[in-house]
């Protein structure tokens, strides 16, 4: 095993990541931990991110996928740990981000073994990573990882988990669509808009049965014609295309990427006829700026890692003892926090994608520190703030000394350039904001579910792997159908 302390990502994100790019030593910035992991005995190779570890513990899935090298898995899992503390943040979860991938095949190269020494190197890390499932991996993958490690969530119901997390992904997505279609059209009703789904293996393939539920019409994609099949066996009226293009050439009221990440780029973006951007698949903004190219199209761009977090809530919820019906409310209430970006999104004038950048941030970049760099824009009183300036390559890190910043002045935590503050204090090894746009009491109450009986009462918490009352998630379903 070896660590690796390296720089943040700021490089673009390919359409599938055999095309990622060599990533700079710049793109590598950021991260508390990165962790290369091999056992030649079992074949396995694969790498572990924790961006941040200020909330809690890194939270984060598993991707088993046949990269065409190390670099290109290295960045995929650079980018995912990112997005992964900014979701778990914006979903009020006490964690922090991180995320794994194995390098290889899983149909070819998956086995009892090559988990189990995963697991191990899981275990290692002391409870600073806590894994789930993701693409290539499942809820009994995750079973035979957790014989050698405490430290994975995702489990069979069986082992007292939820089972497969996509469900609550689907349900997260389907939520924030209607949010984003009240905030665009005045009416969250969905029937007869035409949707087009990009993928649809995991999350594609249950959203699409929210969509026919709702009276969409829906047209799918995927590069696998299996899964292609399978949606159109269960729901006949499907209608499928050969790719991306001929989805996109469509005339499509919303798009939903749901495959790997790097969906929208200046192509894709230029060829949308949707007013709606929301799906389930992370990172889908191949380089920064897409956001401002949708806003500037009249397109509502609903953010990625705040619309599919009902996976995250889910895993995340198996940590007190996992309650379905708790953590499908809580799913739920992401039409209401997506309402909120949104509405918050107009007040500022920016797009919503930056909204929730700086609520995410407020919640974890506040703690995290340092920041890696700060520019002032032109107005605003002096205020404040404890600051070391460090010469090298012009960041500014958190320590003793006294300096002043303007009020107005513009942050770029974690490589974007979002926050927007009245008032910045820094100081030693952290991050204090007040007075800004949007607190972060304020973010704290994006997620709160109603009362569920069976659940968490007066801040009890039941003992870990203790099951709570409600069923699976897909049991919790079917009763409110």
């Amino acid at each position: 095993m070896t660590n690796v302390f390296a720089s943040n990502p700021h490089g673009s994100v390919p359409a599938y990541p055999q095309d990622t790019p060599t990533p700079s030593p710049t793109a590598r910035s950021g991260h508390e931990q990165v962790v290369f992991c091999q056992d030649t005995q079992t074949g396995l190779r694969a790498i572990i991110a924790i961006y941040s570890t200020a909330l809690g513990p890194a939270l984060g899935g598993t991707r088993f996928f046949p990269y065409p090298t190390e670099d290109a898995a290295l960045s995929d899992v650079l980018n995912l740990s990112r997005a992964m503390t900014y979701k778990n943040a914006l979903a009020d979860l006490d964690l922090g981000g991180g995320k794994a991938v194995i390098i290889g095949d899983p149909a070819k190269h998956k086995s009892e073994a090559l988990l189990r020494a995963y697991g191990r190197f899981i275990e290692s890390l002391g409870g600073r990573y806590i894994t789930a499932c993701d693409i290539g991996t499942y809820s009994e993958d995750m079973d035979i990882v957790a014989r050698e490690s405490r430290h994975v969530t995702g489990r069979t119901v069986l082992n007292g988990g939820g089972g497969d997390s996509s469900m609550l992904t689907a349900v997260g997505v389907f939520h924030g669509m209607r949010a984003a279609a009240e905030h665009a059209w005045g009416s969250a009703s969905l029937e007869d808009r035409v949707v087009g789904v990009e993928g649809v293996g995991k999350v594609g393939y249950r959203l699409v049965a929210h969509l026919i539920d709702a009276g969409a019409r829906v047209v799918i994609c995927d590069v696998s014609s299996d899964a292609v099949r399978r949606v159109q066996a269960a729901h006949p009226g499907v209608a499928a295309v050969g790719g991306r293009a001929e989805l996109l050439a469509r005339q499509l009221d919303i798009y939903s990427p749901c495959a790997m990440g790097g969906a929208l780029n200046d192509d894709t973006v230029a060829a949308l006829s949707a007013r709606i951007v929301c799906g389930g698949a992370n990172n889908q903004l191949a380089h920064p700026g897409l956001e401002k190219v949708l806003a500037d199209r009249g397109i509502l761009y609903a953010p990625d890692y705040l619309v599919n977090a009902g996976g995250v809530i889910q895993v995340a919820d198996e940590l007190s003892g996992f309650n379905a019906e708790r953590a499908t409310a809580r799913a739920e209430q992401i039409f209401v926090a997506a309402k909120k970006i949104f509405a918050l999104a107009d007040e500022e004038g920016g797009p919503a994608r930056r909204t929730a950048d700086g609520r995410s941030w407020q919640v974890a970049g506040h703690l995290a520190g340092p920041l890696t760099r700060i520019r002032p824009t032109p107005a605003g009183p002096s205020v404040d703030t404890d600051s070391h300036s460090n010469s090298t390559d012009g960041r500014t890190r958190a320590a003793g000394k006294r300096s002043r910043r303007k009020a107005g002045t513009v942050i770029e935590a974690c490589g974007l350039e979002r926050v927007v503050l009245q008032e910045v204090e820094i100081r030693r090894g952290s991050t204090m904001c007040t007075k800004s746009a949007s607190s972060v009491a304020g973010n704290r109450a994006l997620f709160k579910a109603p009362h569920v009986r069976g659940g968490r009462a007066n801040g009890a918490r039941p003992s870990q792997g203790q099951a709570g009352k409600g069923g699976t998630p897909a049991q919790v379903q079917q009763r409110r159908h």
